[in-house]
């Protein structure tokens, strides 16, 4: 989520777009894991689905400062989930959060630095590359967008761009072979999330 050149938003934005981005999570939790059993455990999506029943559970909780939400999503998420793909989402939120501390409202310079502190942090801790055909190739679209750009429509390309191409880290790799011509699942996974936040931003 990132707002426009000329907006700033509050937590209470985020809010809403929780609520979209939980609602998506629970209508591909069945693609999810259809992919994810092509080249992990096949549980990605039922695993998001928990994770969304707690954000759910969360929201109305959450402070008006920016950096405390994302790090009180982060131990939400923490407390129910300890998958590699949630797990990078945990420390990408407490990164993200510790870039934003004290600010009530997020303008799009400050959206686009959290998200580069999210993705640096990501990358140091798994040990991935921008190119090894993860969520966090997903992630540095993010990052580095541009307000009002379509963004589903930046992922979608950056995805096809990747499809052919082996998964070279997680538990994909071990079928490197069979991730080639196939979608990385934790990268629909970002794609899906994204969607719903945009279907926020159009329903306001």
């Amino acid at each position: 989520m990132s707002p426009s050149a000329t907006t700033e938003l509050s937590v209470d934005t985020l809010r809403a777009v929780l609520s979209h981005m939980i609602v998506r999570t629970r209508e591909c939790e069945e693609e999810l894991n259809a992919l994810d059993a092509q080249l992990g455990d096949g549980d990605l999506g039922s695993t998001l689905v928990s994770v969304a029943g707690a954000v759910e559970s969360a929201c109305n909780a959450l402070p008006q400062d920016w950096g405390a939400a994302l790090k009180h999503l982060a131990g939400v998420i923490a407390r129910v989930s300890g998958s590699s793909f949630t797990s990078l989402l945990m420390l990408g939120l407490s990164n993200a959060g510790q870039s934003l501390s004290g600010k009530t409202k997020l303008s799009a310079a400050e959206s686009s630095e959290a998200w580069r502190a999210a993705l640096s942090a990501m990358l140091a801790v798994s040990g991935a590359q921008l190119g090894d055909k993860t969520m966090l190739d997903v992630i540095a679209v993010i990052a580095e967008a541009q307000p009002d750009h379509p963004l589903v429509e930046r992922i979608s390309r950056t995805i096809e761009q990747y499809r052919p191409m082996r998964c070279r880290v997680g538990r994909a790799r071990v079928a490197s072979e069979r991730s080639m011509g196939r979608d990385d699942p934790g990268m629909i996974a970002m794609l899906r999330l994204v969607e719903g936040a945009t279907q926020s931003r159009a329903a306001r």
